[in-house]
């Protein structure tokens, strides 16, 4: 039997330190937002608390896979070229503003590496500590809504002056609603799918409570985002075969659902006014309607803050800036709201090129990720779809690629999909010390 050397013990236990770590990074963002809410400050503690696991997956994965890093590691430093220059030319203090943003457009590749070694080196023990991972969070989230709807935590949206709004959603002790809907897109997904798998009859009651505090939340990308995974992740889990010899054994059941969600979708049309009313979201569609059209629905008036960004940067700065960008603190000096809330633009405007090319990168990487699996992991396709609603919702909506709070559950469940495609070699059972989850392999 190989004996582990003292630096493999050593890189395990901070392997499992960090795995530890990683479970609670939802339960610190509750925790963060409570802070916020009750006390007036959160003292930065979610902040703190992913700054020291980004730095310990940054070490185990330099360690473990570095030619993996190199990409994303060498446009992060290229991104720190233009704020660093609008630095030394205004003279301002908001560079570490900028290094934050950074990291979090960064993490979601160092965290895909990192967990992708480990899912390898033991992908069965890495899928139940990602299911564990996954329902523990996702029933924190519930608990949440709960304590919202008693009252307690924030409201998803601030009253506006234009529009009376009964309800102004509920988003409890999180700090962000946008960036909490596609976190709950994230872990729906993996719930979902794994009911699908093991317990259907779990499958219902997963869906319903999503769609319930989607509802709650007032989002677009919560509501449409839940409805897409939940109406299509059984179609891409059963296979054609199995169609036909459902269809065939339950024809006459599934003519009459049929004929009954035709219905429904019918009565629906018929009282979609009363429905947005019910919900609260008719009366600020319709303001957005009446001030930018259509667009205004879609993008929530982000096309109007994108074209007066790129206007007012334009007229401030030099041509040449905006091959590096002028960074978050430099359009900070000029603009109240400088965020555009389009991910690709923001990280253009921000950092230039090299933004916009970690942009593209990183759903390059997890898209191509999960497109490989597609023959031989049951968890791709679905997985493959919520990543492809990501990347609509990051055009579209932003607070995806920077976002604080989704980079690690979204690497985690796109690690899930290489885990549930692996498979152990016969003789690892017998020697789980040399193949397991927490062994080094690395000096």
């Amino acid at each position: 039997m190989m004996t582990l050397t003292t630096t493999q013990l050593q890189t395990a236990a901070l392997d499992r330190i960090l795995l530890f770590l990683a479970a609670l990074v939802v339960l610190v963002d509750w925790l963060n937002g409570l802070l916020w809410h009750t006390v007036g400050q959160s003292y930065h503690l979610a902040a703190l608390f992913k700054a020291l696991l980004l730095a310990g997956f940054s070490i185990r994965g330099w360690q473990l896979c570095r030619e993996s890093l190199y990409a994303p590691f060498g446009l992060m430093c290229l991104m720190l070229l233009g704020p660093v220059y609008v630095m030394l030319l205004k003279g301002h203090n908001g560079l570490w503003q900028d290094i934050q943003l950074i990291a979090k457009v960064g993490a979601l590749l160092t965290a895909l590496a990192y967990f992708s070694v480990l899912a390898k080196r033991d992908p069965e023990r890495f899928a139940q500590w990602l299911d564990r991972f996954v329902l523990g969070s996702y029933l924190l989230l519930l608990l949440n809504f709960c304590v919202g709807l008693a009252g307690y935590g924030g409201t998803a949206y601030q009253p506006m002056e234009e529009v009376s709004q009964k309800f102004l959603g509920i988003k409890g002790f999180f700090i962000s609603t946008n960036e909490l809907s596609a976190l709950l897109l994230v872990l729906s997904c993996w719930l979902l799918m794994r009911s699908w798998q093991v317990k259907r009859w779990c499958y219902p009651i997963i869906a319903a409570s999503t769609l319930l505090m989607a509802a709650l939340m007032l989002t677009k990308t919560g509501l449409f985002g839940s409805l897409l995974l939940i109406c299509f992740i059984p179609l891409l889990l059963t296979s054609t075969h199995h169609y036909r010899s459902i269809y065939q054994q339950y024809r006459r059941a599934i003519v009459a659902a049929g004929i009954l969600l035709c219905a429904l979708l019918l009565l629906l049309i018929c009282n979609f006014q009363a429905l947005l009313q019910w919900v609260g979201l008719y009366d600020k569609l319709v303001f957005s309607y009446q001030q930018r059209g259509l667009a205004g629905i879609i993008l929530s008036s982000r096309d109007f803050y994108l074209v007066r960004n790129f206007t007012t940067v334009s007229e401030h700065y030099p041509e040449w800036l905006h091959l590096f960008g002028v960074g978050q603190s430099g359009v900070q000096l000029l603009l109240k709201k400088y965020f555009i809330e389009l991910d690709l633009f923001d990280l253009l405007l921000f950092y230039g090129l090299a933004g916009a090319l970690l942009f593209a990168l990183s759903f390059w990487r997890i898209i191509l990720l999960t497109i490989r699996q597609l023959a031989i992991s049951k968890a791709a396709a679905p997985v493959l779809l919520l990543n492809i609603i990501l990347l609509l919702v990051s055009l579209l909506a932003g607070h995806v690629l920077t976002s604080g709070m989704l980079w690690l559950p979204w690497a985690l469940i796109n690690v899930g999909v290489l885990a549930q495609g692996l498979h152990p070699l016969p003789n690892q059972a017998n020697s789980a010390a040399n193949t397991s989850l927490l062994a080094g392999t690395k000096s």
